[in-house]
């Protein structure tokens, strides 16, 4: 796949971290110490986990490191950590797991997902949001436009 460019997702950083905010407003789990970012790109996901647990060790993860050069300036605070989602492992079991807009990326949900509830803390929660938008109209056009 091709390198993210953080220049251009941050040109539409409102519109790609409302889904992030509707996903983190469906988390009820209040006593959080450690939280991963799966796909943490920018950063602008990982800010909304920083601000919903302050006292709490936020990592964001990402397989581009010109998306965790962006994150690192955004938050010299938090932990950033370059690899690829299935290959992650937590360090220590995690209170949340949250995956906004990332795991649509990735095949083989099958054994994805039970490894990722498999790291979680007990009454921890994994947070997703996939988008399943690839044959809607727009994507379609896309495409088309794409092959002209």
């Amino acid at each position: 796949m091709k390198e993210w460019d953080p220049v251009l997702y941050r040109k539409f950083e409102a519109e790609r971290t409302r889904p992030a905010r509707e996903l983190l407003a469906r988390i009820s789990v209040e006593e959080v110490e450690q939280v991963t970012d799966l796909g943490c790109g920018p950063g602008n996901s990982t800010e909304l986990l920083t601000e919903a647990w302050p006292l709490a060790t936020v990592c964001g993860l990402d397989s581009s490191a010109a998306m965790l050069t962006q994150a690192r300036e955004r938050l010299p605070h938090c932990c950033f950590v370059q690899a690829g989602i299935r290959s992650w492992q937590a360090a220590t079991p995690q209170q949340v797991i949250y995956a906004n807009a990332s795991l649509q990326w990735l095949d083989n949900h099958a054994t994805l997902f039970p490894n990722l509830v498999d790291q979680l803390a007990p009454d921890g929660v994994l947070a997703v949001q996939m988008p399943d938008n690839l044959n809607e109209p727009s994507h379609q056009l896309m495409r088309e436009m794409a092959a002209i």
